[in-house]
């Protein structure tokens, strides 16, 4: 077993530990529970509320990159939640729990890494510091934290 696993690249090895892996969560979101093809999508949809047009559009696409894409552009700029910010570490990592306790077959696969050290390496990721180098690693260590819980 390795002491350190990278991951970012989707034909990666590790790539099931990314929040782009296609693994459904169901999560109440306003009220109503919703299944998200990712948690990707999850959480580029916590941008918006429910009742927002835009949410249904992202909870449909079927590429998580798509959904992180299209909440770049202007139209997916304007008129967001506006505890989002304050809350996107929260939303990022009740999304990764849910992917964990949801899908078994994650969950083995997150256990399979033993002790390793977790890094989300993608260059796109400093900036909304999850990353490493300029970023926290915030994914890797949710999911350290996570597979030492589910190692108990």
């Amino acid at each position: 077993m390795p002491q350190e696993i990278r991951f970012c690249t989707p034909d990666g090895e590790y790539w099931f530990l990314s929040p782009l892996a296609k693994f459904p969560i169901k999560m109440s979101v306003d009220g109503k529970d919703y299944v998200f093809p990712s948690v990707e999508h999850y959480y580029q949809a916590m941008k918006f509320f429910a009742c927002d047009p835009r949410f249904n559009v992202i909870l449909g696409l079927s590429n998580p990159d798509d959904a992180r894409l299209l909440t770049k552009t202007a139209e997916y700029k304007i008129n967001r939640r506006p505890d989002f910010d304050k809350n996107k570490f929260d939303i990022m990592e009740n999304g990764l729990r849910a992917k964990f306790a949801q899908n078994p077959g994650a969950a083995e696969l997150l256990k399979g890494t033993g002790n390793a050290t977790l890094i989300k390496s993608c260059a796109i990721c400093y900036k909304c510091g999850f990353g490493e180098g300029s970023g926290t690693n915030r994914i890797g260590k949710i999911l350290m934290e996570i597979r030492k819980e589910l190692q108990k």
